[in-house]
């Protein structure tokens, strides 16, 4: 009896041993801080752990592909008969990868959302590859800025452009990432942006580095209708330079949208989308977008450019037509016709084709 009463008393006190040193362990870890879904800034982002920073980190793959009726599929001055894939390829036909990553990451504060946002890019120019390895592709900085409330700076798309046509090509206009610091205020849809911008970044060696480029930036909507004004000036080698540009989005319902831009550049063809150089140059877009279904859209876009006498003159007609498909709710595959007439290099007919997939919003 003696010796069962002492082994069950050893097993207790064991048990109660076991317990205590149970209860210190779990004292001892540390709360997990699981990763939480932020629904300020809209879909996709998540709290950093630890912090009210909200991430969102999106990506995209692509393979395109152009056929041409020319000789090759390029012309780096853009004036060329095709002039859309601008790479070292001489041939009709090529296909281009690219892969895509970026990340925003933004926070409330009282003067408005903080937000750092980078992205970088890699391409299959097949004709160039760096090391000693051939085929080896260069990932590149694609634009990245900052913001503090209303004040912005950094390498991104110049407050001057306008938006693209509906179309992956056809829309010629100003389309350039620039150094830039600038301010904006916002009252709804409607707003004023007044921007400072490097002008080696859109001029390069025709900039005389005097002063940066001033631009000025007005939107506006409502009922269905957006707007963008926009205005700029630089001073240039050639002499002072400036450009205007109205663009106007429509929403017509059911999946069905209206884009129209025009601009118009003194001494300044990189505003209309025309080569840099001296005298007056002028372009205009018009797109169009119909939703055909659910998940299956049709989009046309006509350009006209009357270039700059300094740049090279001429007069450049521009379209393309395309029917998309959304496979998925992350993917699509695109196919567009398109067509060039410029008045000194002649004509030239081409295929477009697209595959693309894509996650959180890339």
């Amino acid at each position: 009896m003696r010796i069962r009463t002492l082994l069950l008393g050893t097993a207790a006190a064991f048990a109660v041993g076991g317990t205590a040193q149970a209860a210190d362990l779990a004292v001892a870890v540390e709360p997990i801080d699981y990763v939480k879904v932020c629904d300020a800034f809209g879909t996709g982002y998540y709290y950093i752990p630890g912090s009210d920073t909200c991430l969102k980190i999106a990506g995209k793959v692509q393979l395109d592909a152009w056929v041409y009726d020319s000789s090759k599929v390029t012309d780096t001055s853009g004036y060329g008969p095709t002039g859309y894939t601008y790479d070292s390829y001489s041939s009709s036909w090529e296909f281009k990868s690219e892969a895509a990553v970026n990340f925003t990451a933004k926070t409330m504060s009282d003067m408005g959302p903080v937000v750092t946002y980078f992205a970088f890019v890699t391409n299959s120019n097949n004709s160039d590859w760096k090391g000693a390895v051939k085929g080896e592709k260069m990932v590149r900085w694609d634009g990245g800025y900052g913001a503090i409330g209303p004040l912005l700076f950094g390498w991104t798309g110049s407050t001057f452009d306008p938006s693209g046509g509906f179309t992956y090509d056809g829309a010629k206009r100003s389309d350039t990432k620039t150094d830039q610091l600038r301010f904006s205020y916002m009252m709804g849809t409607w707003g004023i942006m007044l921007g400072l911008e490097d002008p080696r970044d859109r001029w390069g060696g025709m900039a005389t580095g005097d002063m940066p480029d001033i631009i000025l930036a007005l939107t506006g909507g409502a009922g269905g209708l957006d707007w963008k004004l926009s205005a700029g000036v630089a001073d240039l080698t050639v002499g002072t330079a400036w450009g205007a540009n109205l663009q106007a989005t429509i929403d017509l319902g059911g999946g069905a949208k209206l884009r129209g831009n025009i601009a118009y550049a003194d001494n300044g063809g990189s505003f209309t989308g025309s080569a840099n150089g001296s005298g007056a140059s002028w372009s205009a877009f018009l797109s169009a977008i119909v939703a055909l279904s659910g998940n299956v859209n049709a989009a046309a876009t006509v350009s006209y450019v009357d270039h700059a006498p300094g740049a090279g003159g001429g007069t450049e007609w521009v379209g393309a037509i395309g029917a998309y498909w959304a496979a998925t709710a992350t993917s699509e595959i695109g196919l567009e016709v398109l067509y060039t007439d410029h008045s000194v290099s002649g004509d030239s007919l081409g295929v477009h084709g697209r595959f693309k997939t894509t996650f959180n919003g890339g």
